[in-house]
């Protein structure tokens, strides 16, 4: 190999490991520190709040009050900032089980702290939050006891009613108990309504259903505005078959305040058998109406 050839070698891989070392590490850009969110979690009081039971998808994180991002968890994410800042970080869910209706969810309390950020390093945080003080819980129903407050309408099945699941059925979601209705080849239409009706805020406040669920049917839940003048049927939000258990956090807002002349409202599940099949069933837990 000649001199020059040698030479000229040398200088090309120079120009190659200094190309490839400016790619690698510009000092004009800044170094960021990074914050790890593996879940959120909720805390709840359950004798007045009911299960800890949630949904909680998405971190919306703000720093210094600047909101950083909203981020599916779990999640990595780098942030700007180095040294002591303060984080806030509110739970997010999907709206009616919608992805492009992510949103934190109001009920929540924001997790706030302070936070203190090396460039390069990863800091993790474990957020906690709880219901708002100031909920109202209309309701609870998480099938413990005997009895329960979902009936059948008049015009659900004669034997279409919610019955209670005991462990050791492989069914329950939790605790001793789910709630579980049944429709069959002879049996073609459950609809399960609260026992009792509930006046709730038509504007100035959301109103939320939430529950757990598993089914192989499709199913609707909705509301029935009572007034002076007759009562009003609306369906809310009709869910897809699960056979696995899943949360659901339904709006109902809007249906409530469409109702301006309701003086109160009951909510009911139903599921319609529509191809005579057989062995069909919508398990619930953990039902919690609450604005």
């Amino acid at each position: 190999m000649s001199h020059s050839y040698k030479l000229l070698l040398f200088l090309s891989l120079s120009v190659i490991l200094i190309i490839s070392s400016c790619e690698l590490y510009n000092p004009s850009e800044p170094i960021p520190a990074y914050i790890h969110i593996d879940k959120i979690a909720l805390s709840t009081i359950a004798a007045t709040e009911g299960s800890n039971s949630n949904k909680i998808t998405d971190a919306w994180v703000y720093v210094d009050e600047q909101l950083i991002g909203c981020f599916e968890l779990p999640a990595t994410f780098p942030v700007l900032y180095e040294g002591s800042h303060q984080i806030k970080i509110r739970a997010g869910i999907k709206v009616n089980g919608i992805a492009a209706t992510r949103a934190p969810y109001p009920f929540y309390t924001i997790y706030d702290t302070i936070i203190s950020l090396q460039k390069g390093l990863k800091l993790n945080l474990a957020p906690i939050v709880k219901y708002r003080t100031n909920m109202t819980f209309s309701f609870m129903e998480d099938f413990e006891n005997t009895g329960t407050i979902i009936s059948k309408s008049p015009a659900s099945g004669v034997d279409t009613v919610i019955q209670r699941l005991d462990l050791p059925n492989p069914s329950v979601f939790e605790g001793n108990g789910s709630g579980i209705a049944y429709l069959d080849n002879t049996h073609f239409f459950f609809e399960g309504v609260s026992s009792t009706s509930y006046v709730l805020p038509k504007s100035g406040s959301d109103v939320f259903l939430e529950f757990n669920y598993k089914c192989n049917r499709e199913f609707v839940v909705g509301t029935f505005a009572h007034s002076t003048g007759g009562t009003t049927k609306d369906a809310a939000l009709t869910f897809n078959p699960s056979a696995n258990w899943n949360k659901a956090y339904v709006y109902l807002t809007t249906v409530i305040s469409s109702n301006s002349n309701a003086t109160d409202f009951s909510i009911f599940f139903g599921m319609i058998n529509n191809n005579a099949s057989d062995s069909l069933a919508l398990v619930l837990d953990n039902i919690k109406l609450v604005y």
